[in-house]
Protein backbone atom coordinates (compact mmCIF):
# COMPACT_ATOMS: atom_id res chain seq x y z
CA UNK A 1 0.00 0.00 0.00
CA UNK A 2 1.32 3.25 -1.21
CA UNK A 3 1.34 6.50 1.57
CA UNK A 4 -1.14 8.33 -0.87
CA UNK A 5 -3.32 5.00 -0.13
CA UNK A 6 -3.40 6.60 3.37
CA UNK A 7 -4.63 9.63 2.23
CA UNK A 8 -8.16 11.23 3.60
CA UNK A 9 -9.43 14.68 1.98
CA UNK A 10 -12.74 15.60 2.71
CA UNK A 11 -14.51 18.15 0.26
CA UNK A 12 -17.51 19.61 1.08
CA UNK A 13 -20.31 21.04 -1.86
CA UNK A 14 -18.90 17.79 -2.72
CA UNK A 15 -21.70 17.16 -5.00
CA UNK A 16 -21.84 20.32 -6.77
CA UNK A 17 -19.97 20.71 -10.10
CA UNK A 18 -16.38 21.61 -9.42
CA UNK A 19 -16.63 19.61 -6.11
CA UNK A 20 -17.72 16.47 -7.45
CA UNK A 21 -14.70 16.87 -10.18
CA UNK A 22 -12.27 16.90 -7.24
CA UNK A 23 -13.73 14.18 -5.61
CA UNK A 24 -13.40 11.77 -8.51
CA UNK A 25 -9.90 13.58 -9.09
CA UNK A 26 -8.74 12.37 -6.18
CA UNK A 27 -10.44 9.71 -5.86
CA UNK A 28 -8.18 8.22 -9.11
CA UNK A 29 -4.88 9.41 -7.34
CA UNK A 30 -5.81 6.80 -5.09
CA UNK A 31 -7.21 9.35 -1.78
CA UNK A 32 -9.54 8.06 0.30
CA UNK A 33 -12.51 10.92 -0.13
CA UNK A 34 -15.56 11.96 2.10
CA UNK A 35 -18.22 14.16 0.48
CA UNK A 36 -20.41 16.15 2.30
CA UNK A 37 -23.54 18.22 1.45
CA UNK A 38 -27.06 18.95 3.23
CA UNK A 39 -28.86 16.58 0.34
CA UNK A 40 -27.87 13.33 0.49
CA UNK A 41 -29.76 12.16 -2.70
CA UNK A 42 -27.20 14.05 -4.78
CA UNK A 43 -24.05 13.36 -2.82
CA UNK A 44 -24.97 9.48 -3.90
CA UNK A 45 -24.65 10.71 -7.31
CA UNK A 46 -21.25 11.23 -6.96
CA UNK A 47 -20.33 8.67 -4.19
CA UNK A 48 -19.34 5.02 -5.30
CA UNK A 49 -19.59 3.95 -1.42
CA UNK A 50 -15.74 2.58 -1.82
CA UNK A 51 -12.97 5.13 -2.60
CA UNK A 52 -15.51 8.04 -2.17
CA UNK A 53 -18.00 8.27 0.97
CA UNK A 54 -20.67 10.36 1.45
CA UNK A 55 -21.64 12.14 4.77
CA UNK A 56 -24.12 15.06 5.36
CA UNK A 57 -23.31 17.96 7.13
CA UNK A 58 -24.66 21.72 6.76
CA UNK A 59 -21.90 23.59 6.71
CA UNK A 60 -23.03 26.96 8.09
CA UNK A 61 -23.24 24.89 11.62
CA UNK A 62 -20.56 25.14 12.99
CA UNK A 63 -21.47 22.25 15.34
CA UNK A 64 -22.29 20.09 12.91
CA UNK A 65 -18.61 20.26 11.10
CA UNK A 66 -17.05 20.29 13.84
CA UNK A 67 -18.80 16.72 14.60
CA UNK A 68 -18.39 15.70 11.37
CA UNK A 69 -14.48 16.48 10.92
CA UNK A 70 -14.14 14.40 14.30
CA UNK A 71 -16.27 11.38 13.14
CA UNK A 72 -13.72 11.64 10.17
CA UNK A 73 -11.03 11.70 12.26
CA UNK A 74 -11.60 9.16 14.44
CA UNK A 75 -12.61 6.95 11.36
CA UNK A 76 -9.62 6.78 9.05
CA UNK A 77 -6.91 8.00 11.79
CA UNK A 78 -6.33 11.22 9.77
CA UNK A 79 -7.21 14.45 8.02
CA UNK A 80 -4.97 15.35 5.18
CA UNK A 81 -6.60 18.00 3.09
CA UNK A 82 -9.87 19.25 2.96
CA UNK A 83 -11.80 21.79 0.81
CA UNK A 84 -14.73 24.15 1.03
CA UNK A 85 -16.54 24.52 -2.11
CA UNK A 86 -19.66 25.50 -0.64
CA UNK A 87 -21.11 28.93 -2.39
CA UNK A 88 -23.60 30.81 -3.44
CA UNK A 89 -23.86 33.06 -6.58
CA UNK A 90 -26.42 36.07 -5.34
CA UNK A 91 -26.52 39.26 -7.72
CA UNK A 92 -28.50 41.96 -7.04
CA UNK A 93 -27.68 46.21 -6.45
CA UNK A 94 -26.39 46.78 -2.80
CA UNK A 95 -29.84 49.05 -2.80
CA UNK A 96 -31.93 46.29 -3.85
CA UNK A 97 -30.35 43.36 -1.91
CA UNK A 98 -32.29 43.05 1.85
CA UNK A 99 -30.13 41.82 5.18
CA UNK A 100 -31.77 38.63 4.92
CA UNK A 101 -30.09 38.13 0.88
CA UNK A 102 -27.12 39.77 2.17
CA UNK A 103 -26.25 37.69 5.56
CA UNK A 104 -27.02 34.60 3.53
CA UNK A 105 -24.09 34.85 1.11
CA UNK A 106 -22.39 35.46 3.45
CA UNK A 107 -23.27 32.37 5.41
CA UNK A 108 -23.27 30.29 2.36
CA UNK A 109 -19.77 31.52 1.42
CA UNK A 110 -17.54 33.07 4.25
CA UNK A 111 -18.95 31.06 7.46
CA UNK A 112 -18.89 27.97 5.94
CA UNK A 113 -15.08 28.75 5.42
CA UNK A 114 -14.45 29.98 8.86
CA UNK A 115 -16.45 26.84 10.25
CA UNK A 116 -14.15 24.31 8.14
CA UNK A 117 -10.85 25.72 8.61
CA UNK A 118 -12.05 25.90 12.70
CA UNK A 119 -12.85 21.99 13.00
CA UNK A 120 -10.26 21.10 10.35
CA UNK A 121 -7.01 23.00 11.71
CA UNK A 122 -7.46 21.30 15.50
CA UNK A 123 -7.16 17.61 13.91
CA UNK A 124 -4.45 18.70 11.14
CA UNK A 125 -2.43 20.64 13.97
CA UNK A 126 -2.58 17.12 16.17
CA UNK A 127 -1.19 15.62 13.43
CA UNK A 128 1.42 16.10 10.32
CA UNK A 129 -0.01 18.97 9.10
CA UNK A 130 -2.53 19.31 6.32
CA UNK A 131 -3.88 21.41 3.08
CA UNK A 132 -6.64 23.53 3.42
CA UNK A 133 -8.10 24.79 -0.12
CA UNK A 134 -10.95 27.50 -0.37
CA UNK A 135 -12.72 29.48 -3.00
CA UNK A 136 -13.17 32.58 -3.97
CA UNK A 137 -14.52 34.51 -6.92
CA UNK A 138 -12.48 37.50 -9.04
CA UNK A 139 -15.55 39.62 -7.94
CA UNK A 140 -13.95 39.77 -5.03
CA UNK A 141 -11.27 42.15 -5.98
CA UNK A 142 -12.98 43.89 -9.45
CA UNK A 143 -15.65 46.29 -9.09
CA UNK A 144 -18.04 44.57 -10.80
CA UNK A 145 -21.92 45.61 -10.81
CA UNK A 146 -24.53 43.52 -8.83
CA UNK A 147 -21.96 41.61 -6.94
CA UNK A 148 -22.14 43.79 -3.57
CA UNK A 149 -23.08 40.76 -1.58
CA UNK A 150 -19.87 38.39 -3.35
CA UNK A 151 -17.76 40.34 -3.40
CA UNK A 152 -17.65 41.01 0.43
CA UNK A 153 -18.20 37.12 1.30
CA UNK A 154 -15.38 36.24 -0.95
CA UNK A 155 -13.13 39.05 -0.03
CA UNK A 156 -13.44 37.78 3.37
CA UNK A 157 -12.94 34.41 2.00
CA UNK A 158 -9.28 35.51 1.20
CA UNK A 159 -8.91 37.85 3.94
CA UNK A 160 -9.84 34.91 6.39
CA UNK A 161 -6.91 32.28 4.37
CA UNK A 162 -4.22 34.62 4.64
CA UNK A 163 -4.90 34.95 8.54
CA UNK A 164 -5.11 31.15 8.73
CA UNK A 165 -2.09 30.57 6.69
CA UNK A 166 -0.46 32.66 8.80
CA UNK A 167 -1.60 30.92 11.94
CA UNK A 168 -0.57 27.69 10.76
CA UNK A 169 2.65 28.12 8.40
CA UNK A 170 5.01 26.44 11.31
CA UNK A 171 2.27 23.90 12.04
CA UNK A 172 2.57 22.27 9.18
CA UNK A 173 -0.70 23.16 7.29
CA UNK A 174 -1.13 25.54 4.31
CA UNK A 175 -3.87 26.98 3.66
CA UNK A 176 -5.00 28.56 -0.63
CA UNK A 177 -7.50 29.91 -1.95
CA UNK A 178 -8.88 29.34 -5.89
CA UNK A 179 -10.49 32.49 -7.18
CA UNK A 180 -12.50 31.15 -10.71
CA UNK A 181 -14.37 33.86 -12.91
CA UNK A 182 -17.54 32.42 -14.23
CA UNK A 183 -16.94 28.58 -14.56
CA UNK A 184 -20.26 26.44 -16.59
CA UNK A 185 -21.73 24.45 -13.55
CA UNK A 186 -25.17 24.09 -12.44
CA UNK A 187 -24.96 26.63 -9.90
CA UNK A 188 -24.11 29.02 -12.69
CA UNK A 189 -26.42 27.61 -15.27
CA UNK A 190 -29.28 30.58 -14.73
CA UNK A 191 -26.46 32.81 -15.71
CA UNK A 192 -25.79 31.47 -19.21
CA UNK A 193 -29.47 30.28 -20.24
CA UNK A 194 -29.96 32.59 -23.20
CA UNK A 195 -27.66 32.51 -26.28
CA UNK A 196 -27.33 36.53 -25.44
CA UNK A 197 -26.44 36.07 -21.64
CA UNK A 198 -23.38 33.40 -22.50
CA UNK A 199 -21.85 35.71 -25.16
CA UNK A 200 -21.77 38.52 -22.45
CA UNK A 201 -20.52 36.89 -19.87
CA UNK A 202 -17.85 35.12 -22.68
CA UNK A 203 -16.85 38.54 -23.76
CA UNK A 204 -16.37 39.23 -20.33
CA UNK A 205 -13.06 37.22 -19.82
CA UNK A 206 -10.55 37.95 -22.55
CA UNK A 207 -9.75 34.55 -23.19
CA UNK A 208 -12.87 34.41 -24.98
CA UNK A 209 -14.83 31.60 -23.33
CA UNK A 210 -16.16 30.42 -19.70
CA UNK A 211 -14.56 27.93 -18.00
CA UNK A 212 -15.55 24.71 -17.18
CA UNK A 213 -15.21 22.37 -14.01
CA UNK A 214 -12.14 20.74 -15.22
CA UNK A 215 -10.65 23.82 -15.43
CA UNK A 216 -11.02 24.68 -11.60
CA UNK A 217 -10.90 21.31 -10.07
CA UNK A 218 -7.30 20.56 -11.76
CA UNK A 219 -5.95 23.47 -9.50
CA UNK A 220 -7.83 22.25 -6.81
CA UNK A 221 -6.17 18.58 -7.03
CA UNK A 222 -2.65 20.29 -7.55
CA UNK A 223 -3.03 21.98 -4.40
CA UNK A 224 -4.08 19.27 -2.32
CA UNK A 225 -1.75 16.86 -3.67
CA UNK A 226 1.30 18.42 -5.31
CA UNK A 227 1.97 22.20 -4.60
CA UNK A 228 5.28 22.44 -3.11
CA UNK A 229 4.93 23.11 0.82
CA UNK A 230 6.38 26.59 0.24
CA UNK A 231 3.27 27.59 -1.46
CA UNK A 232 0.49 28.90 1.37
CA UNK A 233 -1.53 32.18 1.75
CA UNK A 234 -2.15 32.37 -1.91
CA UNK A 235 -4.95 33.49 -3.82
CA UNK A 236 -5.07 31.61 -7.41
CA UNK A 237 -6.89 33.35 -10.10
CA UNK A 238 -8.43 30.91 -12.68
CA UNK A 239 -10.44 33.13 -14.60
CA UNK A 240 -9.79 33.64 -18.32
CA UNK A 241 -7.33 36.90 -17.57
CA UNK A 242 -10.82 38.51 -15.98
CA UNK A 243 -8.88 39.80 -13.25
CA UNK A 244 -5.14 40.98 -14.83
CA UNK A 245 -6.07 41.10 -18.76
CA UNK A 246 -8.09 44.29 -20.00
Amino acid sequence: MSEIDNKVVWIIGGSGGIGSNIARRMSNNGWKVIISARDIEKLNLVSNGKSIESLIVDATNADDVQEKAKEINEKYGSLDAVVNSVGSIFLRPLHATSSEQFMDTINQNLVTSFNVIRATAKIMMRGNGGRIVLFSSAAASLGMPNHAAISAAKAGVEGLARAAASDYAKRGIRVNVISPGLVDTPLSSHLLASEQSRKISEDMHPVGNIGNADDIASVAEWLIGSAPEWMTGDIISVDGGLTNLK
